[in-house]
């Protein structure tokens, strides 16, 4: 059965694959900033917190870049991807309006795949084809930690159960 979010309480299906607690995070290539491709194995020996979401033009979005930009400051050994279909120029002048350095913003323009793969492609209603709002940690052997699939799109993740994931 397929997993779900909603967008003011109209229900979107989620592909069902959604990593487990434990399972080593998928392959996956993307593109950063610099149009370069960038794989799972560029963080290879850091721990991961993956913030998946639909656009960087929504309210929601915006503010859990802003809030995860504020803890991934303080995070040794961590790394915060954050991971939309934005073109890689709307997400640098994003950050750089915001004044924001502590992320690492990839764009799923190549590498679409992805999002099947890691389970957070929403399959239904008009944002179809996007990801879902969907936050994951992984430890520095990419072993799954925590894996929040929102339940409301215009809600955040819980910031305070991602981090106690990584004090485990």
């Amino acid at each position: 059965m397929p997993n779900a979010t909603a967008l003011l309480d109209d229900p979107i299906l989620v592909e069902d694959d959604l990593p487990s607690l434990g399972q080593t995070l998928p392959f996956f290539q993307l593109v950063n900033h610099a149009l370069e491709d960038v794989s799972l194995d560029t963080f290879r020996g850091q721990r991961k917190i993956l913030h998946f979401f639909p656009g960087i033009d929504t309210s929601t979005s915006a503010n859990s870049v802003r809030r995860l930009d504020g803890i991934g400051a303080s995070l040794e050994n961590t790394v915060i991807l954050h991971i939309s279909p934005d073109l890689p120029f709307t997400m640098t002048r994003f950050c750089s309006a915001e004044n924001l350095s502590a992320g690492i913003h990839l764009s799923t323009m190549r590498g679409r795949d992805m999002l099947k793969n890691y389970g957070v492609l929403m399959m239904s209603s008009k944002l179809a084809g996007l990801p879902a709002r969907v936050l994951m940690v992984a430890d520095e052997d990419d072993r799954v930690l925590h894996v929040e699939l929102v339940k409301e799109l215009t809600s955040e993740p819980d910031y305070d159960a991602a981090l106690a994931a990584l004090q485990k």
